[in-house]
């Protein structure tokens, strides 16, 4: 191997454990959080979204369409847009833990800029979403 080929080599290797790393997990509620938080952070709203739960998504699209609707297509019809208008980058997480688990479902402890709070967490075939159905309903 040519001297010149193993520090490129190596630059390869890096690079792509690096970039692994920042890859989306949904093997583990406190994974499949982290994600969920490095997207919101990020500004990639589109991924972040997709790792909310059915539920919470549909309930979404449900208010969504409805204030679409009762603005006359003034507002647009964009569940996205809706769950993350008005949002600033968050604060970084200092700790997340596995508060409970029971079968498909989990609570995590998260603690932010020393304010602490539960995220619950649900599991699909897809892997752990973020679960905010509850707090949704009408």
């Amino acid at each position: 191997m040519r001297p010149f080929a193993i520090p490129l080599l190596v630059l390869a290797l890096a690079g792509s454990a690096l970039t692994g790393c920042h890859r989306p997990r949904f093997d583990t509620p406190v994974d499949a959080y982290r994600s969920f938080h490095r997207l919101v952070q990020r500004g990639e709203l589109a991924q972040a979204y997709d790792v909310l739960s059915t539920p919470t998504r549909e309930a979404l699209a449900r208010r969504a369409h409805a204030l679409a609707e009762a603005s006359g297509g003034s507002v647009k019809d964009d569940p996205v847009a809706l769950f993350f208008s008005n949002v600033s980058r968050p604060a970084d997480v200092s700790e997340v833990t596995l508060a409970g688990e029971q079968g498909d479902a989990a609570t995590l402890h998260v603690v932010s800029s020393g304010a602490a709070r539960t995220v619950r967490m649900v599991r699909e075939p897809s892997g752990w979403r973020v679960d905010l159905s509850e707090v949704l309903k009408p």
